[in-house]
C-alpha cells in the first residue's frame, strides 16, 4: 500500500469501533448500576426510556466532546512540532478545526442535557417537559444544570475561537478555557454532606482534566500516525511522559473519589457502583500493563514504525473508549455513601458540625482542610524549591531570604485556608475578615518577596529550534495583553480595593459564601488580587512594564486610602453583613450579629493597614536607593567626559544671557 493510500484511509471504521467499545460499556454500566436517579421511593414519576436513557448519553457526548477539545489543543499547542515559536504546522491547524467542532459538539451535548435532565426533574416525557412554562420554570433550577448551561457557553466560546487561532498562545488559552468548562457539572454535581466535600470537588475536577489529557491526546496523536503526518513520531514521544502522569493523577484522585462515595469497603463487590469502580480500575491497570509496554517497545526503536505504533494505539485506544462508557454511566449511578444527617439545618448548609467558641488553640490548630489549597500550596512550595536548588547547583546565587519568604507565604496560606480560622470565617463576618486580610494582604507581600518569576527565568529551560519550552511559555505570558491590563497600576489598584466594595456590599459576597465552590473562588480572589498589587508596587520581578518608584508609593498610598475608607464603611453598617447567609448558620455562640460585623470592619482596618505600611518603608527604600543610583551613574559620567553636560548647560545659558543682551 503505497503512503498516499495510507494518509487518505478513512477514518470512519475506527471512529466506528470506538464508539461501539464506548457505548457497551455504558449500556453495561447502565445494567449494572441502573438508567436514572430517580427511583419511586422518591415520589416523582418515570420520565421513561427516552430521558432515562438519553440523558446518560448526553453526558457521555459532552465527556467525549470535552475530551477530544483537550485532546487536539493539547495536540496543536504543545505535541506537535510548531512552524515557529509563535505558529502552529499545517497539522496542528487540523487539529484546531477538529476541536472547534468536538467543542461544538460538546455545547449542543450539555444543552441535550439539560434538556433530558428537566424531564427528569419534573417527572414528564420529553415533549411535555418542554412546553415553554414548564421549561424555563423548572430547567435552571438545579444546579447542574446551571453548571451544564456555563459548561456549554465556554464551549462555544472555544469553538468560535478555533475558527479563527492559528497561534500557538492563542491555543493555549483556549485549551485552558476548555479545561475549566470540563469539570464543571463534575463539581456541581456533588452534595455538600455527602463524604468530604472539599477532597471530592477537588478530586473530581482533577480526575476529570487528566483523563481529558490522556484519552484526547491519545486520540490526536493516533489520527497524525495514521495519517503519517510530518512530526508524528515526535508527537507520541511528547505524548508518552503527559500520559504517565495522567496516569498517576487519575489513579490518585480516583481513588480519592471513591473514598468520598463508598461508605465501607465491602460496597466495592456488594454495589452496582462500586463493581463499575472495579471494572474501571481494572481497565486502567490493564493499559498500564499492555498499552504502556506497546508504547515503550515501538519507541525504543531508532526509527519508530508505523506498524508497532499502530498496535499501540489499538491497545490503548479500545481499553480506553470501554473505560469511558464505563465512566459515563457511573455519573448516572447513585453511590453508596447517603447524605450524613447533621444536627441542625444550618450544620447541614455548611456540611460540618458548627465549630466549638472560638479561643487560641481551636482557631489556630483546628482542622477544616480545603484539599484545593493544600494542592495548591504544595506544589508552589515544590516547585520553588526545584528552581532554588537547580541554581544552587548551576552556581547561580539565590538569596536564602527569597526563599525564607515564600516558604513563610505559602505557609500561612495553608493556615489561612485549613486551619481553625477556616470553619469560623463561614459562620462569623468577624473570622472571615482575618482568613481574608491573611490571604489578601499579608500572603502576597511575602509571595511577592520571594521572586517568583525572577526564579522561574533563571531556572527553566529554553526551546530548542521553533519549540517553546517553559522559559518561552513564561515570557509569552508576563508579555500577553492580558499580562499588561491586569498589571497596569490603575487595574491592580482597582482589582485590590473597588472589588471590596462590588463583593461586600453586593449580593456577591453571600452568593459565594453560600458554596463551596463560591468560598474557594473568593480566596482566589484575594490571593490573586493581592499578589498582582504588591507585585507591582515592589517591582522586585519584570514585568509587562516599569513603574518608577514615586509612583508606586503614591499607587500604595492610595490604595491604603481606600483600603481605610472600606473599613470604615463596614463599621458604620446599620444592619449585618449578608445576613442571607450568616443569619442560616449562625452558631449558639454569636449572638449579636451586626456586632460581628462591626468587629469585622475593625479587623478590616487594623489587621490590613500592617502590611500596607510595611511595603510603603520598602518602597520609600527603593525610591532612596534609586536616586542614590542615578546620582552614582551621573557621578560616574561626569568624571568620564569632564563634565561635559555641566559645561553644555552652562554654555547653552551662556548664549541665552547674549541673545537677551542684544535684543536689549
Amino acid at each position: 500500500m503505497t503512503d498516499t493510500a495510507i494518509r487518505t484511509r478513512p477514518l470512519a471504521p475506527l471512529a466506528v469501533i470506538l464508539a461501539s467499545l464506548a457505548g457497551i460499556g455504558l449500556l453495561f454500566g447502565m445494567f449494572l448500576g441502573g438508567s436514572s436517579y430517580v427511583t419511586p421511593e422518591q415520589g416523582i414519576p418515570d420520565p421513561g426510556p427516552i430521558v432515562g436513557w438519553g440523558l446518560p448519553l448526553a453526558k457521555l457526548l459532552v465527556v467525549v466532546g470535552g475530551t477530544l477539545t483537550i485532546g487536539f489543543l493539547t495536540s496543536a499547542a504543545f505535541l506537535l512540532p510548531s512552524a515557529d515559536k509563535r505558529t502552529v504546522t499545517h497539522a496542528g491547524r487540523r487539529d484546531i478545526k477538529i476541536a472547534g467542532w468536538s467543542s461544538t459538539l460538546w455545547a449542543a451535548a450539555a444543552v441535550m442535557a439539560i434538556v433530558f435532565g428537566n424531564a427528569t426533574v419534573v417527572g414528564e416525557s420529553l415533549l411535555p417537559s418542554l412546553e415553554p412554562d414548564l421549561f424555563f420554570t423548572f430547567a435552571f433550577e438545579p444546579t447542574i444544570h446551571k453548571a451544564y448551561a456555563f459548561s456549554a457557553l465556554l464551549a462555544l466560546v472555544v469553538a468560535v475561537g478555533c475558527l479563527f487561532t492559528v497561534r500557538t498562545g492563542a491555543t493555549v488559552v483556549l485549551l485552558a478555557i476548555a479545561a475549566i468548562a470540563l469539570p464543571v457539572p463534575s463539581i456541581a454535581s456533588h452534595s455538600s454532606t455527602v463524604g468530604d466535600h472539599s477532597l471530592a470537588l477537588t478530586a473530581g475536577a482533577i480526575h476529570g482534566i487528566a483523563a481529558a489529557l490522556w484519552v484526547g491526546s491519545l486520540v490526536a496523536v493516533s489520527r497524525h500516525i495514521w495519517r503519517m503526518d510530518p512530526g508524528a513520531e515526535n508527537a507520541v514521544k511528547r505524548f508518552s511522559p503527559l500520559a504517565m502522569w495522567c496516569v498517576i493523577a487519575l489513579l490518585v484522585s480516583g481513588a480519592a473519589n471513591t473514598y468520598t462515595r463508598l461508605e465501607q469497603p465491602s460496597d466495592l463487590l456488594g454495589t452496582g457502583y462500586g463493581l463499575l469502580i472495579v471494572i474501571k480500575v481494572a481497565l486502567i491497570a490493564a493499559l498500564l500493563l499492555f498499552a504502556n509496554r506497546a508504547r515503550r517497545l515501538a519507541l525504543a526503536e531508532p526509527t519508530p514504525r508505523r506498524g508497532p505504533l499502530l498496535r499501540w494505539l489499538v491497545i490503548e485506544i479500545c481499553l480506553l473508549a470501554a473505560t469511558i462508557g464505563i465512566a459515563a454511566s457511573l455519573t448516572q449511578t447513585a453511590f453508596p455513601r447517603a447524605d450524613v444527617p447533621l444536627g441542625s439545618t444550618a450544620e447541614q448548609l455548611l456540611g460540618f458540625p458548627f465549630p466549638p467558641p472560638p479561643d487560641l488553640q481551636t482557631v489556630t490548630l483546628g482542622w477544616y482542610p480545603d484539599i484545593f489549597f493544600l494542592l495548591l500550596g504544595l506544589a508552589l512550595l515544590v516547585l520553588y524549591w526545584m528552581g532554588a536548588l537547580k541554581l544552587r547547583r548551576n552556581g547561580v546565587p539565590w538569596q536564602w531570604g527569597r526563599t525564607a519568604a515564600w516558604t513563610l507565604g505559602v505557609l500561612v496560606l495553608l493556615w489561612a485556608t485549613s486551619s481553625g480560622i477556616a470553619g469560623y470565617a463561614q459562620v462569623s463576618v468577624e473570622w472571615h475578615m482575618v482568613q481574608h486580610m491573611t490571604i489578601g494582604m499579608l500572603v502576597p507581600v511575602l509571595l511577592a518577596l520571594g521572586m517568583p518569576t525572577t526564579l522561574a527565568l533563571r531556572a527553566l529551560p529554553t526551546g530548542k529550534a521553533s519549540n517553546r519550552g517553559p522559559r518561552d511559555w513564561l515570557l509569552w505570558a508576563i508579555h500577553t495583553p492580558l499580562s499588561k491590563l491586569a498589571t497596569h497600576p490603575l487595574v491592580a489598584l482597582a482589582l485590590g480595593t473597588v472589588g471590596l466594595y462590588g463583593l461586600y456590599f453586593t449580593p456577591l459576597f453571600g452568593l459565594g459564601m453560600s458554596s463551596h465552590v463560591g468560598h474557594v473562588l473568593m480566596n482566589v480572589h484575594f490571593l490573586v488580587a493581592g499578589f498582582l498589587f504588591y507585585w507591582v508596587v515592589l517591582g522586585l520581578d519584570p514585568g509587562p512594564r516599569r513603574v518608577p518608584p514615586w509612583a508606586r508609593l503614591i499607587l500604595l498610598l492610595v490604595y491604603i486610602s481606600l483600603h481605610g475608607l472600606f473599613a470604615v464603611a463596614l463599621m458604620s453598617l446599620t444592619q449585618p453583613l449578608a445576613p442571607e447567609w450568616f443569619s442560616q448558620v449562625q452558631p449558639p455562640w454569636l449572638t449579636d450579629a451586626l456586632a460581628d460585623t462591626l468587629n469585622g470592619g475593625g479587623i478590616a482596618w487594623a489587621f490590613g493597614e500592617i502590611p500596607a505600611l510595611i511595603v510603603t518603608v520598602v518602597v520609600a527604600v527603593q525610591w532612596a536607593r534609586s536616586d542614590e543610583r542615578t546620582a552614582r551613574r551621573l557621578d560616574r559620567q561626569s568624571d568620564r567626559d569632564n563634565d561635559a553636560e555641566l559645561r553644555a548647560y552652562n554654555k547653552r545659558l551662556a548664549s541665552l544671557a547674549a541673545r537677551s543682551d542684544s535684543a536689549e
